[in-house]
């Protein structure tokens, strides 16, 4: 009997969450999906700012506040006044936060070779074309 398609991505999500957060030891940190995800836009913004993170994860202020509280207090990311406007915080990685970044996306890679294996490129195209289109329906 077929999976539904709900079940199918709560348990593709719940796995690759589960997998990547043991990589890392994101329990022992404290780190849930929404800090690895603020980690990912911080190291692909420059001069990234709250803001922008509230922007790409459609989050609220408050709640991105929490979590840029949170990565301050476990010495993950540093915060400093932007030359441009002193009102705005840019967020930025300490070397300790580089390094957990480094391990996170070792450990991604590697959920990723596991959950392709035994895949073709064919296949896998398909499932991200797929994908998007859902995603982009459900915007």
């Amino acid at each position: 009997m077929k999976s539904s398609l709900p079940n199918t991505l709560f348990m593709l999500m719940q796995s690759y969450r589960v997998t990547t957060r043991d990589a890392i030891n994101a329990n022992d940190l404290g780190l849930n999906a929404m800090h690895v995800r603020c980690l990912h836009i911080i190291a692909a913004t420059p001069q990234c700012t709250a803001n922008d993170i509230v922007t790409q994860t459609q989050r609220d202020k408050a709640q991105i506040a929490r979590l840029i509280k949170e990565l301050l207090a476990l010495n993950l990311i540093n915060k400093c006044a932007s030359e441009h406007d002193k009102r705005c915080f840019i967020v930025s990685f300490t070397a300790s936060g580089t390094a957990l970044f480094n391990k996170l996306l070792s450990a991604e890679r590697q959920v990723n070779e596991q959950m392709c294996k035994n895949l073709n490129s064919t296949q896998i195209n398909d499932f991200l074309s797929t994908a998007q289109t859902m995603i982009k329906n459900m915007q």
